[in-house]
C-alpha cells in the first residue's frame, strides 16, 4: 500500500531520495512488498507530499489505482464472499491484516448501510490525506464487488474541506461533506444483497480461515490502543455513551479484574483512558461545524452541557463555545494545524 503512494509521487516528479528522507523509508522497500511499515512513516510521507505537490486529488488518484487484489488474502476473501454484506463483514473482521492503525465498522439502519473508518489519531495533514485514501479505497472495493456504477448516498470526512474539491466530486459522484462527525460512506441498504461476480462460498470460507490464521500471527496491538478504540467505537455508535469496564473487558476477551491489572501494569487506568479519549474527541468535534455544543456533550456521554463545560475548563481552560471559537480561529490562521 505504501509503495502505491511512492509510485504516484515518483510519477508526479518527486525524487525518490527526497521521499526516503521525508518518510524515513527503508532502501529495500520494493524488495519486500509484504513488509509491514510503521504507520508514522506513511503519515510522514503523506505530509511531505501534501506540502510538496499541493494536489488535493492525490489521495483519490492513489485509491483509484489500487486494486482489490492488492489486499492479498483479504482482498480475495472479499471477492469470493457470497454477498456484499459478507464482504463488508470480512473487512471489518480482518482489517488488521492491512493496518492496526485504524479499523472499519459496518452498521445498518432500515434504509441505509454505513461503512465507517475509525482511526484514533489527530487530524494533521498527513492523517487527513491518509484517511481520504482509506475511504476512497473502500468505495473502490465496493465498485469492484457490486458494480462500477455503485454510488454512495453520502461521503463524510471529519476534517475541513481542501481548497479544491473537484476531484472529490468526480470520484465519489455524490454529496461529500466535510467537518462531519465520522469518516466514511453511506449507501442504500439494498447494496448489501448484491452478489460479487467471483462469489464462491466454499472458497470464501477457506480464505477467511487463512485470514484468521494470519491475524493470529500478527503482533497484538497494545492494550491501551485496544481499550481506546473500544471507547471511541462506543462513543461514535448510534446509541452513544461510555462503555463500562466490564463491557470493554468482555469485548477484549478478558475479565474486569485482569483488564484492570494489565492497565495498571501499563501505568494507566480505564478511567484515565476514557478521559483521554473524551478530551481528544471534544477538540475534534468542536472544530466540526455541524454539531452544536449540546450534541457534542451528549455524544461524549455527558448528561448535560453544564457537566461538559466543567470538563472543558478542566481539559482546556475554556468553556466549550469559547474553545470552539479559538480552535476555528487557529485553523484559519494556520491551515497546517489539525482540523
Amino acid at each position: 500500500m505504501l509503495q502505491r503512494v511512492v509510485d504516484h509521487a515518483l510519477r508526479d516528479g518527486v525524487r525518490l531520495d527526497a521521499i526516503r528522507r521525508a518518510a524515513r523509508l527503508p532502501p529495500a522497500l520494493t524488495e519486500d512488498p509484504g513488509r509491514r511499515v510503521e504507520f508514522d512513516h506513511l503519515v510522514d510521507l503523506w505530509t511531505y507530499l501534501g506540502q510538496t505537490l499541493d494536489d488535493p486529488s492525490l489521495p483519490l488518484r492513489v485509491a483509484q489505482a489500487a486494486a482489490i487484489e492488492d489486499l492479498h488474502v483479504l482482498g480475495f476473501a472479499m471477492m469470493t464472499a457470497p454477498s456484499v454484506r459478507d464482504a463488508l463483514d470480512t473487512i471489518a473482521r480482518f482489517g488488521a491484516l492491512l493496518t492496526d492503525s485504524g479499523r472499519w465498522e459496518v452498521s445498518e439502519t432500515s434504509r441505509r448501510v454505513h461503512l465507517r473508518w475509525y482511526r484514533m489519531r489527530p487530524l494533521t495533514l498527513g492523517h487527513r490525506l491518509s484517511n481520504e485514501t482509506a475511504v476512497a479505497q473502500g468505495l473502490g472495493c465496493l465498485r469492484r464487488l457490486a458494480g462500477p456504477d455503485v454510488t454512495p448516498v453520502e461521503v463524510t470526512f471529519r476534517h475541513s474541506a481542501p481548497p479544491r474539491r473537484a476531484g472529490h466530486s468526480a470520484f465519489f459522484d455524490c454529496s461529500v461533506r466535510f467537518d462531519a462527525l465520522h469518516d466514511g460512506l453511506s449507501f442504500h441498504r439494498e447494496i448489501l444483497d448484491a452478489v460479487p461476480p467471483s462469489a464462491n462460498r466454499t472458497l470464501w470460507e477457506y480464505l477467511c480461515g487463512s485470514a484468521k490464521a494470519l491475524s493470529a500471527q500478527l503482533a497484538p496491538r497494545s492494550l491501551v490502543d485496544a481499550v481506546q478504540q473500544e471507547v471511541v467505537r462506543e462513543l461514535s455508535s448510534a446509541g452513544g455513551g461510555i462503555p463500562s469496564l466490564p463491557c470493554v473487558a468482555r469485548v477484549l476477551g478478558t475479565t474486569e479484574r485482569t483488564l484492570r491489572r494489565r492497565l495498571e501494569a501499563e501505568g494507566t487506568s480505564f478511567r484515565r483512558l476514557v478521559e483521554e479519549v473524551r478530551r481528544e474527541r471534544a477538540g475534534s468535534l468542536l472544530r466540526a461545524k455541524e454539531a452544536s455544543v449540546t450534541e457534542v456533550a451528549l455524544q461524549l456521554g455527558f448528561s448535560d452541557t453544564t457537566a461538559f463545560s466543567h470538563a472543558c475548563r478542566r481539559w482546556f481552560g475554556s468553556a466549550p463555545r469559547a474553545l470552539r471559537g479559538s480552535l476555528r480561529a487557529a485553523v484559519e490562521a494556520d491551515p497546517s494545524l489539525p482540523r
